[in-house]
């Protein structure tokens, strides 16, 4: 949150802290031990039990911390096992023991699975082959809607990453964020973030998933501009943000 806007709910807190320990415990691990800390923990049951916006908030510290994508997406469903969801494709679906559609669900032993190109090299994508769908007890639209908080949770990512940089960052004997031309990018990008987080916090729901992606795509880019030819680089995570949320488009657009 880059106006840093704390939530009094101590359940919340709570919940993020022993969330944030997980993940300083999760290097060198894989993502289904991770999952299944995250579990234990009771991170999927409060997403799935409390209200809305505090779901919302732990899906944009879900996309904040780029956390494996078959978490993302068991999260944004709150399932306790592992699953993934989409329109015509599904990342991590060989991953998955349910996948989700608008039309239903299934289980991931009954379905074929095709790799299709995916825009995220590190996640592994797939269509559907030989479906036969079961009636679904997870609501899809309200899993895109909490899509919409991870993609902020990206943007919010990368552009604290370019405030940072641009207050270290010398240039001309200045850091190269009192200089108008960036100062400008990071105030426009910065509103646009926000103002989508008041859409979707204040229960707004029409076309956000679209406006999240639009905000979010243009601060992360900018972000990498800011930071320079570093920007473009394997160093910095940035590109990581980028290419998961181009993943969460082409699965959920």
């Amino acid at each position: 949150m880059l106006l840093d806007l704390e939530s009094k709910d101590e359940d919340l807190q709570l919940v993020l802290s022993s969330f944030s320990e997980a993940i300083a415990r999760f290097k060198g691990r894989d993502e289904i031990s991770l999952f299944n800390e995250l579990k234990n923990i009771g991170v999927f049951d409060f997403i799935k039990n409390t209200s809305t916006v505090n779901s919302l908030l732990i899906q944009e510290f879900i996309g904040e911390s780029l956390l494996p994508s078959i978490v993302s997406t068991s999260a944004l469903l709150g399932s306790d096992v592992p699953a993934t969801l989409g329109v015509k494709y599904f990342p991590d679906a060989d991953k998955a023991e349910i996948i989700v559609t608008p039309e239903g669900m299934i289980s991931r032993d009954k379905v074929k699975l095709i790799e299709v190109e995916s825009p995220d090299p590190s996640v592994k994508m797939f269509k559907l082959s030989d479906v036969s769908l079961s009636s679904s007890e997870y609501n899809f639209d309200n899993a895109k809607f909490f899509a919409s908080a991870q993609i902020i949770g990206h943007g919010i990512a990368c552009m604290k990453s370019a405030i940072n940089y641009s207050n270290s960052r010398i240039a001309f004997g200045k850091p190269i964020g009192s200089y108008e031309a960036i100062k400008h990018k990071i105030v426009d990008d910065t509103i646009g973030l926000e103002l989508v987080r008041s859409r979707y916090l204040t229960g707004e729901r029409s076309n956000v998933f679209d406006h999240a992606f639009r905000k979010a795509f243009r601060a992360i880019l900018d972000s990498i501009q800011i930071h320079g030819g570093m920007g473009f680089t394997a160093d910095l995570d940035l590109h990581l943000h980028l290419k998961r949320i181009l993943l969460l488009d082409k699965a959920l657009s």
